[in-house]
């Protein structure tokens, strides 16, 4: 055996950070480095943000976001495997999207207020583009290849969702901006007429349920099972992994999954 690959770790690790309105969400996952192994979740953590320090895509209270982010990189576990893994942040859609809204400040000031916190960013991705590589890893894990499913994002800035069939986008939606009148009519939209095998449900869900769009509610619209997104269920057996007893609480760590999957899977 080469002296390389006995001091390669076996494992590859990767970090995923989601800034929300109210609070720092943070995931570290890791990938055997040798063969299609599962991903598995090493840990999860939050920190509270007071209210305003985030508004829309902009970072308000950059102090607070510093402090937020420090206490979970404090918190994180100091395996010598976790030395110098990739870390990535999402930024909202707005920002990734839209052609009129500048990127440079908002993706600068992302990666000033994480070198502020001692953490180096090895890329960053849309909020939506993570989410969807979280909900899709967690449809795959659970459902048949060639199932058809819908995946479901709930952000500050509405619902975004996706109707994937063979590893492919089929259809989208976005509530509001889009040509709907309201989400339900979104929804039966993004079913299609032929039948789903599942629905998957990450993001803010405590948004959904204000407007009135309970997991049932969802469920009958696309006419199919729905799920919530849930980090536990990829645990790698580390002991580390927080658990989150409030599911709702739980699906909203999609976006900082769906980044750290991606570090893991390069």
């Amino acid at each position: 055996m080469q002296i390389r690959d006995t001091l390669c770790p076996i494992r590859r690790f990767a970090a995923g950070i989601d800034v929300g309105p109210r609070e720092v969400r943070l995931v570290i996952a890791s990938r055997a480095r040798r063969g299609r192994r599962p991903v598995g979740v090493d840990w999860t953590g939050f920190a509270p943000l007071a209210p305003g320090a985030v508004r829309g895509v902009h970072l308000v209270d950059r102090a607070a976001l510093v402090e937020a982010l420090s206490a979970l990189r404090a918190r994180m576990p100091r395996r010598r495997a976790m030395r110098g893994m990739p870390c990535a942040m999402a930024i909202p859609a707005a920002v990734a999207g839209d052609p009129t809204v500048p990127a440079n400040p908002h993706l600068q000031a992302r990666i000033e207020i994480a070198a502020a916190a001692g953490i180096a960013l090895a890329a960053v991705d849309s909020e939506p583009s993570a989410a969807l590589r979280a909900l899709a890893h967690a449809a795959h894990c659970t459902l048949r290849p060639d199932a058809r499913f819908v995946a479901l994002w709930a952000g500050y800035d509405g619902l975004h969702g996706w109707r994937v069939v063979d590893d492919r986008v089929q259809a989208s939606i976005r509530f509001p901006g889009g040509e709907h009148a309201d989400p339900e009519s979104a929804l039966r939209a993004l079913a299609g007429a032929e039948a789903l095998d599942r629905a998957l449900v990450g993001g803010d869900v405590h948004l959904l349920e204000r407007a009135g769009l309970a997991l049932a509610d969802i469920g009958e619209c696309v006419g199919c099972t729905v799920v919530p997104f849930e980090c536990d269920s990829f645990d790698s057996g580390g002991g580390v992994l927080a658990r989150h007893g409030d599911w709702r609480r739980a699906a909203g760590f999609a976006v900082a999954f769906g980044l750290a999957l991606s570090g893991v899977s390069e």
